[in-house]
């Protein structure tokens, strides 16, 4: 049977479905085939409902299956009602992905869809794409919701997938060359699925409840947690670089690659041994970076470390997202991947439902303390179904009419704290590297601090009309004050490869002028950044 994957995802990150490939490539190994329509502006063109309606009626699948985010979900599901108003013989309809993961019954109540997936479906997806080819009503298949003579039918889940038997991700689902040449030669890979923590922020732990409900037994025998073996994930990765041109970095997008040393270590290993010199990105916990690991990851060629911080209070992390980890924890770990020769990197939310005003400060502070690589600033996004949505719900801190229109958590924030720290939000997303800056003498000699508090000083003096003529001035703002920097020769973080990304300057400058990072143990700072301004000159002379 045909398939049709439909994957609605304008205005956000381009990117690469990792479910989506793996669905396909289980359909493909069974003898189906696949294929993609993927709405996204940054490749364009951006296909319309109407092209969609000739892909269906000329290529006749026999399921439409869409694949969608929360903030892609009411995109979805326009969709899909036009497809049921314009389609006069439409194959059923099915929906899968994080949203319909977290909220199945309400998805499933807006009447558009025959089946709505629940977790992992790869086997679930083959066995009711065979179902409906055989003329059955697949009302009773794991991991669905369907209908039988009107009602809904919730059937429980079956057991997670196993990674040592999943068929290689179907790249050529995707445009995937055209994906990378767009990404710069960033191209990401998994090599695990799953986490241990019960961040409230994340799907993970109602993930990890329902199938410990449904399948009735403890977690810690559901398997959650697993990971390929490392030597299909080195024939993968040689399958791709055979395949595709131009890869200069690999994105593991596992969510803790680090969790288990004598795995990080096998896989490096492993990784040198065949001999890639492509370098790569790998996720870490704050609390789990064995400095056995941290030199492995280096020797292999792991170029950025990352590290989920969310909060610089304590209480926050430890309160409302349910991250236990102290600030020492996180400078230690920021230090010795540093000190490996690892560029860290910072996840961190602001925004958050219960954080003051003064613990919004300690975010900035942390940063500045840490002296960390880098770090990615998003507004705090609640989605339906985590504790952390409950939590915000519960605060009365939810604008339903604001969230409905986001397709991102870097732009906007749907939670209303009241206008004045509405606006103060607002400032921090968008220029948390002055702040930041402005706050690094407190640590540190730092003479960029005193460059910096001015702008500081004025965008916070800025009331919400002010602000608005400001805020998009300010990546040309930052551009003007990181050359003063880079000129003087000083430490700084600047607005660096997207709007919400703080990068250290050594870093950065040692990138553009094509030299080799290393870090600030190995040679002092203002020698080494006098290095890279000179050759950053030389560059532009050239």
């Amino acid at each position: 049977m045909r398939v049709l994957f439909v994957y609605p995802n304008l205005y956000t990150q381009m990117g690469f479905n990792h479910g989506l490939a793996s669905l396909s490539a289980q359909l493909k190994a069974r003898g189906h085939e696949t294929r993609l329509v993927n709405l996204n502006e940054n490749l364009p063109p951006v296909p319309t409902r109407e092209d969609l309606l000739a892909i269906v009626e000329s290529w006749k699948p026999g399921v439409v299956a869409f694949s969608c985010l929360t903030m892609q979900y009411q995109e979805a599901l326009r969709i899909a009602r036009w497809l049921r108003e314009s389609c006069d013989a439409l194959p059923p309809l099915v929906v899968g992905g994080i949203h319909p993961t977290m909220v199945p019954d309400e998805v499933m109540a807006d009447g558009a869809w025959d089946h709505v997936g629940v977790g992992e479906c790869e086997d679930a997806l083959a066995e009711l794409v065979e179902r409906i080819e055989r003329g059955e009503t697949p009302h009773d298949v794991p991991n669905f919701l369907s209908w039988r003579d009107g009602e809904v039918v919730h059937n429980p889940v079956g057991e997670f997938a196993s990674l040592a038997t999943l068929p290689q991700p179907d790249y050529e689902l995707f445009d995937t060359q055209r994906i990378l040449d767009r990404k710069h030669g960033w191209f990401g890979l998994l090599t695990s699925r799953g986490c241990p923590y019960r961040c409230t922020y994340c799907l993970n732990h109602r993930i990890v409840d329902r199938y410990r409900d449904e399948l009735d037994r403890p977690v810690t025998d559901l398997g959650f947690f697993r990971y390929r073996p490392i030597d299909l994930m080195i024939a993968e990765i040689r399958w791709v670089l055979d395949r595709y041109e131009g890869i200069g970095t690999f994105i593991l997008d596992d969510d803790l690659f680090t969790q288990n040393p004598d795995h990080a270590i096998a896989f490096c290993r492993a990784y040198e041994e065949a001999g890639f010199d492509v370098p790569f990105v790998v996720n870490s916990h704050v609390k789990r970076l064995d400095p056995r690991v941290a030199e492995a990851l280096a020797s292999a060629g792991c170029r950025i470390l990352k590290l989920g911080i969310e909060s610089g209070s304590e209480r926050v992390r430890r309160d409302v997202l349910k991250r236990f980890m102290t600030d020492d924890d996180v400078l230690a770990t920021v230090a010795s991947g540093e000190e490996h020769g690892l560029h860290t990197s910072g996840f961190l939310m602001i925004g958050l439902p219960g954080e003051t005003r003064a613990e919004r400060w300690e975010t900035v502070d942390l940063l500045a303390r840490s002296g960390i690589g880098r770090f990615r600033t998003s507004l705090f996004y609640p989605f339906p179904g985590t504790e952390s949505y409950e939590a915000a719900v519960r605060g009365g801190y939810v604008d339903a009419d604001r969230i409905a229109t986001l397709t991102d958590f870097t732009d906007s924030s749907c939670l209303d704290f009241g206008p004045e720290e509405n606006l103060l939000i607002q400032k921090l997303a968008v220029c948390m590297p002055w702040f930041v800056n402005a706050r690094l003498d407190r640590w540190r000699e730092a003479p960029a601090a005193a460059r910096y508090r001015p702008r500081v000083e004025e965008a916070l003096a800025l009331d919400a009309a002010g602000w608005e003529a400001f805020g998009p001035r300010v990546p040309e703002l930052d551009r003007e004050l990181s050359a003063a920097a880079v000129a003087a020769g000083e430490l700084h973080y600047a607005i660096r490869y997207n709007d919400f990304m703080g990068v250290r300057s050594d870093y950065f400058l040692a990138e553009e002028c094509g030299l080799e990072w290393f870090t600030a143990a190995e040679k002092p700072v203002p020698e080494r950044l006098k290095e890279l301004a000179l050759a950053a000159a030389a560059s532009e002379s050239a």
